[in-house]
């Protein structure tokens, strides 16, 4: 989550990269190449064990765009999603295998990803716009 865009490891020893979902996203009209980032993966993806990583999984259109991406570099044998918060609500069937916590908000509130002066991350909870 270095980038705050949803992360790629491959293997348990692999190297990290970057998937960027702008070009997958179903609001691309609306968004356009919103600043998401590159996609960047210094792995092979054919064959390899892939686990993703992202912050908050809300509807599943940003994962589902992730995937997407994905698989224009190769066919993984496995891809599974670890977030630190899930946070219920989805649109789409996705799950994470890996949640660092689960909490039920209203579609009124989302949950942002803060990165504090010392590096430390937090989360604040803000009426939706």
């Amino acid at each position: 989550m270095a980038g705050r865009a949803p992360a790629a490891r491959a293997g348990a020893r692999g190297r990290a990269g970057a998937l960027s979902s702008a070009l997958h996203r179903d609001d691309f009209a609306k968004r356009g190449l919103a600043g998401n980032g590159q996609t960047t993966l210094p792995f092979e993806v054919d064959g390899a064990d892939i686990l993703l990583l992202d912050d908050v999984l809300f509807t599943g259109r940003t994962i589902r765009a992730v995937i997407n991406e994905l698989f224009d570099y190769g066919r993984p044998a496995r891809v599974r999603l670890a977030v630190l918060v899930d946070r219920g609500g989805r649109e789409l069937p996705v799950a994470a295998e890996f949640a660092a916590a689960r909490v039920t908000l209203p579609a009124t509130q989302s949950l942002e990803l803060a990165r504090e002066g010392d590096g430390a991350f937090s989360f604040r909870i803000e009426a939706r716009s």
